[in-house]
């Protein structure tokens, strides 16, 4: 600003340079000052909230390798076996046969899925396939792709499985696999996590991923009266926003559809019924006029943030299909309506981003089924 103040506005003399410096000495020093105290006061939940975005929302388009185009008897032979494996539990299969069908298919030849149909595989899409389809009344252990599942692929990535989040999802999907997280390749994964738990019961000061610590010690079999599980709960409850919600981050900041639905989902599994009634009265009053649910309250409605209101609601006790507000179709009815001729489902009426992801999400909301979810069907 300085210099272009000296050469739009003077005669580009070095004197004339320095007063134009001087002169501008205090606004710079207050500029400077209030960038300091912006960042201190706000920096981290700024940071924490592009982070968060920055998850949910980035896409890795990869180009389509050689000979992706299979012969149209080879495709003709999967949808029959397919086929073959969803009669055999017709009760538990009709009702996401599209669904279920449309993962099996984009499944890759390492076991594990990507975030659309084939890209590379990834712990987490392939987690939240597995969960899916446990969901859904599959056995994902007998989803396979070239001889591998999506539990396999799990197993085979467990070295990939660092941060706390990724420990929590890692210990839900192996358990909705019918697998044991306590000894992945030499692993007990559920120590691990208790060993992140904080002084105050927390993990990593997060309401999100105490939610799923919750849920995850929970799926490996820890009561609701163990003390990790206890001392979390209770941290969570304290994180309650006065309308009923909950934030990713911590109790002041905006509440989330997401996030509200998994801190409720965690907190009735770990027998805090009161906070979970709260936080399902607030996803009640937050449904859109088309039946579905926003990522934050005032948005457009999507496929997966309408998936997470309805386990909410259903952990709280509620029944997801009598949610009409203002006369609106219940939420199960607006994630059918996303559904393509695929069997994928849209993220939205105008999005149709990460379609693997989604549809898995989805699929737990079609269920009605919370976290953690079990395997069955075998």
């Amino acid at each position: 600003m300085d210099v272009h103040m000296w050469i739009m506005y003077s005669g580009h003399t070095l004197t004339e340079l320095w007063v134009v410096l001087a002169r501008s000495v205090p606004f710079n020093l207050a500029h400077a000052v209030g960038n300091v105290v912006f960042c201190l006061a706000f920096g981290p939940l700024l940071v924490r909230s592009l982070l968060r975005f920055r998850e949910r929302f980035e896409v890795r388009w990869q180009p389509l390798p050689a000979g992706v185009r299979a012969p149209v008897a080879a495709v003709l032979a999967g949808l029959v076996i397919a086929g073959a494996g969803l009669a055999a539990t017709p009760d538990a299969h009709a009702a996401f046969a599209a669904q279920a069908g449309y993962l099996q298919r984009t499944q890759n030849a390492d076991g594990g899925w990507g975030a659309g149909p084939r890209q590379a595989s990834s712990p987490m899409h392939t987690g939240w396939v597995v969960m899916g389809l446990a969901a859904s009344g599959r056995n994902p252990a007998r989803v396979r792709r070239s001889g591998r599942s999506g539990v396999d692929y799990l197993v085979a990535t467990v070295g990939r499985v660092r941060q706390t989040a990724d420990l929590e999802r890692t210990i839900l999907a192996l358990v909705a696999g019918g697998r044991s997280p306590r000894n992945v390749r030499g692993r007990d994964l559920v120590r691990e996590l208790i060993g992140r738990r904080r002084s105050n019961g927390s993990f990593s000061g997060l309401v999100n991923q105490t939610a799923f610590g919750i849920l995850a010690l929970r799926a490996a079999g820890r009561s609701p009266r163990d003390g990790t599980v206890r001392a979390a709960a209770r941290w969570l409850a304290r994180q309650q926003n006065r309308d009923g919600g909950f934030n990713f981050a911590q109790r002041g900041g905006q509440s989330g559809i997401d996030d509200t639905a998994a801190a409720v989902q965690a907190l009735a599994r770990s027998g805090q019924r009161a906070p979970a009634r709260r936080g399902a009265a607030f996803l009640a009053r937050r449904q859109n006029p088309d039946g579905g649910y926003p990522l934050t309250p005032g948005g457009a409605s999507n496929a997966q943030s309408t998936a997470w209101a309805i386990q909410g609601l259903r952990a709280a006790g509620r029944n997801p299909n009598a949610q009409h507000l203002r006369g609106a179709r219940n939420p199960t009815s607006f994630l059918r309506s996303l559904t393509t001729r695929s069997g994928g489902v849209r993220y939205s009426r105008t999005s149709a981003q990460t379609p693997v992801w989604v549809t898995a999400q989805a699929l737990t909301g079609l269920a009605i089924r919370p976290f953690p979810i079990r395997a069955r069907g075998r």
